[in-house]
């Protein structure tokens, strides 16, 4: 019920719209019928939302394969921008399908459509950068080939802020004179 109640917490608060940092559903299984199950109950939830809901992949939603074309025929793509109010929101997929040995991956194609809308969006007053993996906290992956450098190479001189969850437990990160936030 904690979700349930959270829903009536926000609709409380009124913001203009809620951003998720992924696990939406529990996932790991490749039995469409159990996605159908998970993603109704889920959405069900969300429905009750007075404001828009922008969702962010997390490795419980894109855990193989089916999983991830079952995300593109409900979603569409799995990293997408926006812009409120002169804030570029940034929503990138950790998720992308990979190795079971990599940490995570932010492949190439997605690296460059990054890379593109943060030139072409240097004007904001902020940037909001959302992910399901905290990149960051993963000392030992290549992150050069993993794609984290290239994007945060690509945020330099802009202000900016990184929300991420995953590991369930809420911690503050600065970095390169940023903030860095791991959800719970």
């Amino acid at each position: 019920g904690v979700f349930t109640r959270a829903m009536e917490k926000i609709n409380l608060l009124q913001p203009e719209f809620v951003m998720s940092v992924g696990d939406l559903i529990e996932g790991y299984t490749e039995d469409p019928g159990m996605w159908a199950l998970e993603w109704s109950e889920f959405e069900s939830k969300i429905a009750e939302l007075k404001m828009p809901f922008f969702f962010c992949a997390g490795n419980h939603d894109i855990s193989n394969l089916p999983m991830d074309k079952e995300w593109q025929r409900k979603f569409g793509r799995s990293y997408y921008h926006f812009k409120y109010r002169n804030v570029l929101f940034l929503v990138l997929n950790t998720e992308e399908v990979r190795p079971k040995s990599q940490d995570y991956l932010i492949g190439k194609q997605q690296q460059k459509w990054a890379i593109d809308v943060l030139e072409k969006n240097q004007d904001v007053r902020w940037t909001f950068v959302i992910l399901h993996k905290p990149t960051w906290t993963y000392p030992n992956a290549d992150h050069e080939n993993l794609g984290w450098a290239a994007v945060e190479q690509a945020l330099q001189g802009r202000r900016y802020t990184v929300f991420s969850g995953h590991k369930h437990q809420y911690a503050r990160f600065v970095r390169k004179g940023q903030e860095y936030f791991m959800l719970a």
